[in-house]
């Protein structure tokens, strides 16, 4: 295997590593002919040491992962954190000399960028909806949950969600958090659903699990809402990746570039540290939310990429893989 990047990754790369870091490497390699023609190209290969389920990798573990050229590209084009993170690796995060090929990659790359930077918003809105505690959405929740009990008592527990469609068409209007949609599953069905701040209730379901999941949701905040007074059962690592994501998608959907190590690494580290109280750090990804939303609609990337982009580089080297495989 043939490689064309190895570089030092995850907290040494965003300048956030403690004692206790473990070190990731990243990396991204050739196919050989005979895989390439057999079709049999791992799109992702790992290295990591065996571990006992629960057990967390300590300072001497070191996890090695490859993806092949075309993975790579792949998470490039659909904006995820961990291709674009590799992109902008600088110098001193390479463990070796890169291969020609990786200057062709960074050439190609920003024909690939796309304000659909879905894995950032993704994670940011998983992050906001599991760690945030803001009022507006505390009370969307207790709204939803206000009126699902009521709507469980006047229908019954069985009935379906959809039976009360039209007075969730009037209770959405009182908040963002609350959402009317529908998903296309992949035989072609409509499937509409009720989303209260981020947790989908289908309509085909009944109104005694649509307001179980409210009351779940309500539960959770009240947990978080003590955590926020004791600073306690916060999982910081993940506020801290959280806040980090934030600040790289508003650089990224700005200016088209990544900073590392991270301008606000210092920061990073103190909330990983538990150093500062949750209430300051739940409001911040809430913040930052809504400014990578902002970034996202005023982004100047364009919407979509030619995909045959892709597709020319990796006929391209195949090409030239084979046919030098058969000298």
């Amino acid at each position: 295997m043939q490689t064309i990047v190895e570089m030092t990754f995850g907290s040494y790369l965003y300048g956030t590593q403690t004692p206790a870091s473990d070190l990731d490497i990243k990396a991204i390699y050739i196919p050989n002919a005979r895989d390439i023609l057999l079709q049999r190209i791992q799109p992702v290969v790992s290295y990591k040491r065996p571990k006992m389920q629960g057990e967390k990798n300590t300072s001497e573990d070191i996890d090695n992962e490859a993806y092949s050229i075309a993975k790579f590209l792949e998470l490039l084009a659909e904006g995820q954190t961990v291709a674009l993170d590799m992109l902008f690796a600088p110098q001193q995060a390479m463990r070796e000399k890169p291969h020609p090929l990786w200057n062709d990659i960074q050439i190609l790359a920003p024909k690939l960028f796309t304000k659909q930077a879905a894995s950032f918003v993704r994670y940011c809105k998983q992050q906001a909806n599991k760690y945030g505690i803001k009022g507006s959405r505390v009370a969307a929740a207790r709204a939803a949950l206000d009126f699902l009990i009521t709507a469980e008592i006047n229908h019954g527990p069985s009935a379906k969600l959809e039976r009360v469609k039209k007075e969730l068409n009037l209770l959405v209007h009182q908040s963002e958090f609350l959402i009317l949609g529908e998903i296309i599953e992949t035989s072609g069905n409509r499937v509409q659903y009720f989303e209260i701040c981020g947790k989908k209730a289908l309509f085909s379901n009944s109104i005694k699990s649509a307001r179980a999941t409210a009351q779940k949701l309500m539960d959770e905040y009240g947990q978080r809402a003590l955590s926020a007074e004791r600073n306690q059962g916060v999982d910081w690592k993940a506020l801290s990746h959280a806040v980090r994501i934030g600040h790289q998608a508003l650089e990224f959907l700005t200016t088209q570039f990544i900073t590392f190590p991270r301008p606000e690494a210092n920061h990073l580290v103190d909330i990983k540290l538990g150093r500062l109280p949750f209430q300051q750090v739940s409001e911040e990804i809430e913040t930052l939310l809504v400014e990578v939303e902002t970034a996202m609609v005023y982004s100047p990337l364009p919407d979509s990429f030619d995909q045959r982009l892709i597709d020319g580089f990796i006929e391209a080297l195949y090409r030239k893989i084979i046919n030098e495989d058969k000298n």
